[in-house]
């Protein structure tokens, strides 16, 4: 049995569904998967800051709508457009050598990935009983991690996200005409991965912060909360 032909656009379409898919990459899905490794980070200062962030996002007004059109529908858009501009075969790859392909293999690659990585990220942490029953996002969290195959599941896909962001970056450079030049487009994709590393760092060591890590050593003095202090003449601080 013959597999189908690939689908055919017209060039003008092509380049414009490229732009759109590297736009919504890097905005808002790139934004947001930076906020969100920073809000997991706060998990290396313990139970209760991660805790108290969980529950400031929770309480900003209209959250769930806003989560559903700003976050949920534009990963969907992203992911069904990147599977559509993957069946056309339209990529040039030839003009950008070796690793250039390599990159493309990997950028499809942790695609696919992601896709079954925010499904069961998503069932886990918003729909499962036992996190709506929990009294604590960090203790569910903890309990999740214990298993090794999750906890490694989990480091795959921050490894998978961050690269994904990282090559994306070069890529939304060159869709939108930002670096033209050879030199330009290397600069670009070290650019690319280098941020793609250290978001790599920052969700690894957020997993580990549910693990039991603290980098305390990092934070600058008097970070930690503390009871109302009282000075003399009645000032209150």
């Amino acid at each position: 049995m013959e597999s189908a032909p690939p689908v055919k656009v017209s060039d003008r379409t092509y380049f414009v569904l490229r732009r759109l898919h590297s736009l919504t990459g890097v905005v808002p899905v790139g934004v947001f998967l930076v906020e969100h490794l920073f809000t997991n980070a706060r998990s290396l200062q313990g139970p209760a800051a991660f805790d108290q962030a969980a529950a400031e996002l929770a309480r900003i007004p209209f959250v769930v709508l806003i989560e559903a059109l700003g976050i949920w529908f534009p990963i969907l858009f992203h992911l069904v457009l990147g599977i559509f501009i993957a069946s056309t075969g339209q990529a040039n790859l030839a003009r950008h050598g070796g690793e250039r392909n390599w990159h493309y293999a990997l950028q499809r690659a942790t695609g696919i990935l992601l896709a079954f990585f925010i499904l069961y990220h998503t069932w886990s942490t918003r729909f499962d009983a036992r996190y709506l029953a929990s009294e604590s996002a960090y203790e569910y969290v903890y309990r999740h991690l214990e298993h090794p195959g999750v906890l490694a599941f989990y480091a795959l896909g921050v490894l998978a996200a961050s690269y994904h962001l990282g090559n994306g970056l070069f890529g939304f450079a060159v869709h939108w005409g930002l670096v033209t030049g050879r030199r330009a487009q290397r600069l670009a994709g070290r650019v690319g991965l280098a941020v793609g590393a250290a978001l790599a760092v920052l969700g690894l060591a957020a997993l580990l912060g549910f693990r039991g890590l603290r980098l305390d050593f990092l934070q600058k003095p008097h970070a930690q909360e503390h009871d109302t202090v009282v000075l003399e003449g009645g000032a209150r601080r």
